[in-house]
């Protein structure tokens, strides 16, 4: 039995069309403790009305919203996001980080795609920790940005310490890094999960959980080191890319962990 509550998130519905009613009531269907929501800007994701919707959801399929995540891919920043927009990003983490606090939640993800390799994020990532108090952040890392593997999500924690780690365990993977290990050396600094499958360098694949690697190992260092708060099945790059539907997806992933 998981000890933690396993998730699901609504972009891997996205490329199959399936809105708010029925991403709820599939993931009620299934079994799923929580669902995380993608924003890339709070008016155009997640404006009055939709949070109103959500609520609503949560409430009758009893599915509470257990994430947000702030995405913040080059498309949208290109001039880079904690890097080159610091204040536009610290106020978009603000108002989401708000969001978050009327949703009956204490922390939020943030990804920092448009950041490349080699950029400082220190100070960036420093104004959106304040910004966001007393909300706190998670910072998704990815091979191919200025977070790219579990060394430089540790030395940017470090550095602003207010801040955590979530561990997408695809993009772990594809660093050629194994989620196990990661988690034994994020300790307490391992504040929320991504669950996805891929091979080494394809950060992209997005695939259901157990078709590449089994994930037995990873669930056990996550009862060793007590792991206890939620994890979101990301297989967005598995469905757009049409390898499977999001409910089929979903549920594949989560018959390999509940098996383990």
């Amino acid at each position: 039995m998981l000890r933690w509550r396993l998730c699901d998130a609504d972009w891997n519905h996205w490329p199959d069309g399936l809105g708010d009613e029925g991403f709820w009531a599939a993931c009620a269907a299934e079994g799923f403790a929580g669902v995380e929501l993608g924003v890339y800007r709070l008016e155009e994701q997640l404006p009055p009305a939709r949070v109103d919707a959500v609520r609503r959801l949560a409430e009758q399929y009893d599915v509470p919203v257990a994430m947000l995540l702030l995405s913040l891919p080059a498309q949208r920043w290109p001039r880079g996001a904690l890097c080159g927009a610091a204040d536009e990003v610290a106020a978009e983490a603000a108002a989401l980080a708000t969001v978050a606090a009327q949703l009956g939640l204490d922390m939020i993800g943030v990804w920092p795609g448009a950041d490349r390799p080699g950029a400082d994020l220190v100070d960036g990532l420093a104004r959106i920790v304040e910004a966001a108090a007393p909300v706190r952040v998670a910072v998704e890392y990815k091979p191919g940005t200025a977070v790219g593997t579990c060394d430089e999500a540790l030395i940017l924690a470090a550095a602003v310490p207010a801040s955590g780690v979530l561990l997408d365990t695809g993009h772990a993977f594809a660093a050629g890094e194994d989620p196990a290990e990661v988690v034994r050396r994020l300790g307490d600094r391992l504040w929320h999960l991504h669950l996805g499958d891929a091979d080494e360098g394809n950060a992209d694949d997005d695939l259901p959980v157990g078709r590449r690697h089994d994930f037995g190992a990873f669930l056990s260092a996550l009862a060793d080191t007590g792991y206890a708060g939620a994890a979101t099945l990301d297989l967005y790059g598995a469905v757009v890319s049409k390898v499977s539907t999001g409910v089929a997806a979903a549920r594949e992933s989560r018959a390999h962990l509940v098996s383990r």
